[in-house]
């Protein structure tokens, strides 16, 4: 069996967490339009007859000014040591292409990489293909290749171009497995869609979701759950005018976890206020992010 790990990485909003859905035809990593989504390494297993490669969605890669920011930016390249290849995205779409190449330098990478031009559809056929010849010059070593992770395009490429580097080895998990999180994980992560899809600007960057209490039993699941804002005001437009907000944020993320555990999600959701928790190392390493040595790197 063709077994090894994958680890996708690139720079916000390069389309990782979508390529990674879209390669397992299942919903492991949310996604909007705003850079940032991703804020923990993810474990997408893709299991087909005689393979199974385990891709680790990795967040956006850029230059952090907050403690978050520099344990998510360390979350993703450690997720790329010792992998069996890297997948790593260019925005077809961007301004500019200098930023990737110069993070694919700092990367040192030793295994396979597969260069995936994203976003192909956006942009001219000229347009592509200069960008293709470019990182095919730039990294001579690299698979070079077109894509769009939203279309589909391009995919059964990256599966047959990892297949053919992958070597035999031992299946890592079961072949109905789907994610290395468990389901209180995959809570936090629908209640943080919701706050994406809902609220505007900062507001949703500047929360942290985490899971006080987590019952399952009888195919009923019971959650409870905080949502903590940076700023006072903040806590107001998480909750809004009698409670609408908060009600709307929390029935969206109940009915994302029925669909997507077919199990019957009780759903309890407060806001609270806790100034600084972005650089706050103690509290990162709390939430989940940072390694709480009063450092996030």
């Amino acid at each position: 069996m063709k077994t090894g790990f994958v680890a996708v990485m690139g720079r916000p909003n390069a389309g990782k967490s979508t390529l990674v859905n879209a390669l397992l035809s299942k919903t492991v990593s949310i996604v909007s339009p705003r850079a940032q989504t991703t804020r923990d390494s993810i474990m997408g297993i893709l299991n087909e007859k005689g393979m199974q490669i385990v891709f680790i969605d990795t967040p956006g890669l850029f230059v952090p000014k907050e403690a978050l920011g520099k344990a998510m930016v360390h979350s993703a390249r450690e997720s790329a040591k010792g992998v069996d290849a890297i997948v790593y995205l260019i925005d077809g779409s961007a301004a500019s292409a200098e930023e990737d190449e110069g993070i694919i330098d700092s990367l040192g990478v030793l295994c396979p990489l597969f260069i995936c031009v994203n976003k192909i559809d956006l942009i001219t056929a000229p347009e592509g293909e200069a960008l293709l010849e470019r990182f095919k010059a730039r990294f001579p070593k690299a698979v070079v290749m077109p894509m769009s992770a939203l279309t589909n395009f391009g995919l059964k490429e990256v599966k047959d171009g990892l297949g053919a580097v992958l070597k035999d080895g031992p299946q890592y998990f079961p072949s109905d497995a789907l994610t290395d999180k468990d389901k209180a994980f995959q809570a936090k992560e629908a209640v943080r869609f919701e706050l994406l899809r809902f609220l505007d600007e900062e507001v949703p960057h500047q929360c942290a979701v985490v899971v006080n209490d987590f019952k399952e039993k009888n195919g009923h699941l019971k959650i409870e759950a905080t949502v903590f804002c940076e700023k006072k005001s903040q806590v107001g437009i998480v909750v809004g005018k009698g409670g609408a907000m908060i009600k709307k944020i929390s029935m969206s993320a109940r009915h994302r976890l029925e669909a997507q555990f077919h199990e019957h999600v009780t759903l309890l959701l407060e806001a609270r206020f806790l100034e600084g928790w972005r650089d706050n190392p103690d509290k990162l390493a709390q939430f989940g992010y940072g390694n709480g040595d009063g450092d996030a790197d």
